[in-house]
Parts: C-alpha cells; sequence; structure tokens
C-alpha cells in the first residue's frame, strides 16, 4: 500500500539581512597644543612667586629666575616663547639683556616689567604677542 508521500513544505528563500555598515572611524585624538613657555626674570623673590603662580594659573608653562646671568642662560637652554623681564636686575639692566639675547640669536619676544604693574596688564599683554 502506498500511502501519501510526505513532502516537507521548505519555504522560500529567506530574507539575506543587509549587510551592516561599517562602523565610523574614530577620530585620532587632536594631541593638545603645549602651553607657551614664558621665563619669569625678577630679583625680587615675592614678585617671582606671584608672576609664576599667575602665568601658571593662566595656562602657561613657566620657569622663574632672579638674576640676568641666570635668564641669558635659561633662554639658550630652554628656548622660552617668550620672556617677562624686570627692568631692574643686581647684575644687569633688563634691557641689557633683551639686547643680549637678541645679539645671541635669541629671537624671543620680551616684556620689560616695571614697577609698579598690573598682573592683569602684564598677562594680557603677553597673551596679544603669543598670539600674534
Amino acid at each position: 500500500m502506498t500511502g501519501p508521500t510526505f513532502v516537507p513544505e521548505v519555504p522560500p528563500n529567506p530574507p539575506v539581512p543587509a549587510p551592516a555598515a561599517a562602523p565610523a572611524p574614530v577620530p585620532a585624538p587632536v594631541p593638545a597644543a603645549a602651553p607657551a613657555r614664558v621665563l619669569v626674570v625678577d630679583d625680587e623673590q615675592d614678585v617671582r612667586e606671584l608672576l609664576t603662580e599667575t602665568f601658571r594659573l593662566a595656562g602657561f608653562a613657566v620657569t622663574a629666575v632672579g638674576t640676568g646671568v641666570a635668564a641669558l642662560n635659561t633662554a639658550y637652554a630652554e628656548t622660552p616663547d617668550l620672556v617677562v623681564l624686570d627692568v631692574r636686575l643686581p647684575d644687569f639692566d633688563g634691557a641689557d639683556v633683551a639686547r643680549l639675547l637678541r645679539d645671541g640669536g635669541r629671537e624671543v619676544p620680551v616684556v620689560l616689567l616695571p614697577k609698579p604693574f598690573s598682573l592683569e596688564n602684564v598677562v594680557t599683554r603677553v597673551r596679544e604677542i603669543l598670539a600674534a
């Protein structure tokens, strides 16, 4: 006896899922710009510390020294982006230090620091010079 033949029902071809979109590339992190390097030169320790802390809080990398000789040595060793220079130092006049830097091939901008001075004005002037 032959009975009915069982034929399984086969569904039509199932839909093929669309390929997943490739993930968007993750942009490489942009390296943060290094902070501008400021050399502070003042023979008065209190003033030097005040300027150093003010410039650090303003986002600058700061090196501070107390004499003209130390300023020249540091400027040649570290190549600052700008020098904030007291007008009167125990070993040099501030203008002489600026001239010696220029004569020695260091074309670093110099802000001569008169006394008295306003911290806000000095920081503003430094920012203006470095932005130019």
